[in-house]
């Protein structure tokens, strides 16, 4: 059968050449699209050691001096100090709350903006080094509970009192950052410096955390957290965890109704409770992440869709100028099923004499650096996206089989008319 179908394809070499230029096309672009996504898909697959499920950002707004609520007595740093010390303590004692933590500088998580992305530096070997992002923390609360930072890989869950912060600099650390600066040794109590060889006044490691992803799209970073009482970075960002015991939107419903009131403090008042799970939502729409899906998505279902019409017109035409034939292989014992067969597979055949030459045209665009890797951090550490043969394999698989299912499906149909022809009727267009 395959010899005889080849046959059919030579024979019809013009029709059947314009059906294999768009399949040429629409095969590259289909990879294209499908390899950012394998590459998106690999990156959300990564382990993201802390937790964004029942987590809230409280946002507090101060009075303006012109408001009646404000009092300069309420101004000062003490009392400013005061009045967040007051706010923290109603928040850790309200019902289903189990833990804060306050952030300075933008730190908090999901946040565009960031700290800064520091170049470390560790004593065993000056010429080894680690950038990533800086957060700085209150460690008089508990940020690592609050979203649930693990530590020895996804095992035991940690909190900031795990660590010892009293010497000057004290930082906590991500593991890859850890084990490239001190391979194979503990680095806890280990130095950090930001310039090679310079350790007056470095930063002491107090203990070591699971690696994170900034955002769940992207692979995990380098993160440095800093404990910093210093009040001069000003009130900070505020983020709880509210019970799993409790669905987020009664949890919110009942705080909304209770802690205005009670939120009135000093010169600030409660401004909004904020789910991180909208202001991750947020992130990605500013990050222009949610448009790229959205555009690729549609694109390749355009793409798709134009093969589906593409081909299922031309076997429909096809069939219509083959009826002779298809009598004559039913006259001869063939079954409904196998001349169904014989037009898919002649519909893959095309579609694999496409596919030959636009693998090769990927593969200069590959060699060429044309394709990006998304996600991207400073951890020097191989992901699956990075084995470039591995991934050029899979991709041109995946778009294989999501191009055949597309071709079977438009050459079914048309199939399935002439299967279901009688052999005399067939034969008498004959």
């Amino acid at each position: 059968m395959l010899k005889s179908i080849l046959t059919q394809i030579m024979n019809r070499k013009r029709s059947n050449g314009w059906v294999a230029a768009e399949l040429f096309l629409v095969f590259i672009f289909v990879w294209f699209i499908t390899d950012y996504f394998f590459v998106l898909a690999c990156n959300c697959a990564i382990p993201n050691h802390r937790s964004m499920a029942h987590t809230w950002q409280v946002s507090m707004a101060p009075y303006p001096p012109v408001h009646p609520r404000y009092s300069a007595a309420e101004a000062g740093d003490e009392a400013m100090r005061a009045s967040r010390e007051r706010i923290l303590g109603i928040l850790k004692n309200y019902p289903d709350v189990e833990a804060v933590a306050v952030t300075f500088i933008s730190s908090d998580p999901e946040n565009r903006s960031a700290a800064g992305s520091p170049t470390l530096y560790g004593e065993r070997d000056t010429a080894v080094s680690v950038r990533g992002q800086e957060v700085f923390i209150d460690a008089g609360e508990d940020f690592f509970r609050v979203f649930n930072y693990t530590s020895g890989d996804g095992g035991a869950a940690v909190s900031v009192h795990d660590f010892d912060w009293s010497a000057p600099g004290s930082v906590v650390i991500g593991r890859l950052a850890a084990e490239r600066l001190y391979p194979g040794e503990r680095a806890t109590g280990k130095r950090l410096t930001r310039r090679p060889g310079d350790f007056d006044g470095a930063q002491v490691i107090a203990g070591v955390v699971d690696d994170i992803k900034r955002y769940d799209y992207e692979r995990p970073q380098h993160a440095f957290y800093s404990a910093d009482p210093a009040f001069h970075w000003g009130f900070g960002s505020i983020s709880i965890r509210s019970s799993a015991r409790i669905a987020d939107g009664l949890f919110r419903e009942a705080f909304m109704k209770e802690m205005p009131a009670r939120l009135q403090v000093g010169n600030f008042y409660f401004d909004e409770i904020i789910p991180y799970s909208r202001i991750s939502s947020e992130t990605r729409e500013r990050s222009g992440l949610g448009n790229a899906v959205r555009e690729r998505a549609g694109l390749m279902i355009f793409l798709l869709l134009n093969v589906l019409l593409c081909v299922t017109g031309t076997f429909f035409y096809r069939v219509g100028t083959r009826l002779g034939e298809t009598g004559i292989r039913m006259a001869m014992g063939a079954s409904a099923a196998g001349i169904r067969r014989m037009f898919v597979v002649e519909g893959l055949l095309l579609l694999a004499v496409a596919a030959l030459p636009a693998v090769a045209v990927e593969l200069h665009l590959v060699l060429a650096g044309l394709i990006d890797t998304a996600g991207k951090t400073y951890v020097d550490k191989v992901f699956l996206p990075d084995r470039t043969a591995l991934r050029f394999v899979i991709t041109n698989v995946v778009t294989w089989v999501v191009m055949a299912s597309v071709i079977a499906a438009a050459v079914w149909i048309p199939a399935r008319r002439a299967a279901g022809m009688a052999p005399a009727e067939a034969l008498r267009e004959e």
